[in-house]
C-alpha cells in the first residue's frame, strides 16, 4: 500500500476510504473476484466470469435491517460496517465488525430473514449474491459448494471466537485480541498490519467487546502508556505486537476480580509486567 493509500485509509476524515480494489465500483463483481474472501479460487472460465451486482453504501446508511426478507449474502468489496441488535429498551448491541473481503447475511438463511442492523461505518461497496442462484450454482459446481461451505465455516469460527474472547478475557486481554484480529485482518487485504484507522467508536468497540467505554478508553491509555501502541485520534500504531499477543491470553482472573483484591491499582498497574517493557515511560494519549 502507498502511502497515498495509507493517508486515504488512516485519515481521521471518516468518509476516507482506501483506494478501491479492482471491480470494487458499481461494475459488477465476478465470482472469481469474490471466492478469494473464502480462501478459494475459481479458475474454471465458466465460472469465473458469472458477475454479481454491487451496491455503493453511504456512511450511516442500512444495507439490510433486521426483519428484511432473506434474499442475498452481501460479500463486502470495500469498507466497514457495523451489524447491531437493539434490544427491548432501545439499548444498541454490537455483534460484529465486518470489513472488505467478509460476507454478511449468512444469519438470514435459517429463519429466513435478517437477524441484526447491518450500518455501513464508511462510504463502502458491496456484491449483491442471491441466494438461490448461489445455491444452484452450488448444486452444480463442486468449487461453488466449497465457496459456500467455507462461508458458513468462517462464520462460525468468529462466533466461536467472541463467546471464548467473552468467557475467558479480562478487558485488557479483549482489547489486545481486538485490535490483533484488525491487524491480521488488514494484513490479509495487504494493508499495514502495524498501522491503521478505526472506524469504530469507543462506544461501538466496547459493545462488541461486552465492556463499558471508560474501560475501553482507559485500556487503549493505559496499553500506549506501557509503549505497546500509540494512539492519534483514531489512528492505531501497534509497537509491540508480541507483547500484545501474550498479553491477549487468558490469565484466570477478570479485571473486575483483580480490582476487587486491590481496588488502588492504576489500570496501566494492571498489565502484565514483562521486562521488556521495564523503564518505558509513554505519556497517555487523549483519546477522542
Amino acid at each position: 500500500m502507498d502511502n497515498s493509500d495509507f493517508r486515504a485509509f488512516a485519515s481521521n476524515d471518516p468518509a476516507a476510504t482506501p483506494r478501491q480494489p479492482a471491480g470494487a465500483s458499481c461494475m459488477p463483481a465476478t465470482l472469481a473476484d469474490l471466492a478469494p474472501a473464502f480462501g478459494e479460487e475459481i479458475t474454471d472460465p465458466a465460472l469465473a466470469g458469472i458477475t454479481f451486482p454491487v451496491r455503493r453504501i453511504r456512511l450511516g446508511e442500512a444495507l439490510v435491517r433486521a426483519g428484511d426478507p432473506f434474499d442475498a449474502i452481501y460479500v463486502i468489496r470495500c469498507g466497514f460496517f457495523k451489524t447491531v441488535r437493539v434490544d427491548e429498551f432501545g439499548n444498541e448491541v454490537v455483534l460484529g465488525l465486518p470489513m472488505s473481503g467478509e460476507a454478511i447475511g449468512l444469519d438470514g438463511i435459517d429463519p429466513g430473514h435478517y437477524t441484526a442492523d447491518v450500518i455501513a461505518l464508511d462510504t463502502s461497496f458491496v456484491a449483491v449474491v442471491p441466494f438461490a442462484r448461489l445455491a444452484q450454482l452450488a448444486r452444480e459446481h463442486p468449487p461453488v459448494e466449497r465457496v459456500l461451505y467455507r462461508a458458513f465455516s468462517r462464520q462460525l469460527g468468529r462466533e466461536h471466537g467472541m463467546i471464548w474472547l467473552l468467557g475467558t478475557l479480562n478487558a485488557e486481554a479483549r482489547v489486545a485480541t481486538f485490535l490483533l484480529d484488525l491487524s491480521d485482518r488488514f494484513g490479509r487485504l495487504g494493508y499495514s498490519r502495524t498501522a491503521f484507522a478505526l472506524r469504530m467508536t469507543r462506544q461501538e468497540i466496547g459493545s462488541y467487546l461486552g465492556l463499558k467505554l471508560e474501560t475501553v478508553s482507559r485500556t487503549l491509555s493505559a496499553l500506549a502508556a506501557a509503549g505497546l501502541l500509540t494512539v492519534d485520534r483514531k489512528t492505531v500504531i501497534l509497537n509491540d505486537i508480541p507483547a500484545l499477543r501474550r498479553l491477549a491470553q487468558p490469565h484466570g482472573e477478570s479485571s473486575s476480580e483483580r480490582a476487587t483484591h486491590n481496588p488502588r491499582r492504576t489500570p496501566s498497574a494492571r498489565l502484565p509486567s514483562r521486562p521488556a517493557l521495564r523503564g518505558v515511560s509513554n505519556p497517555h494519549l487523549a483519546l477522542a
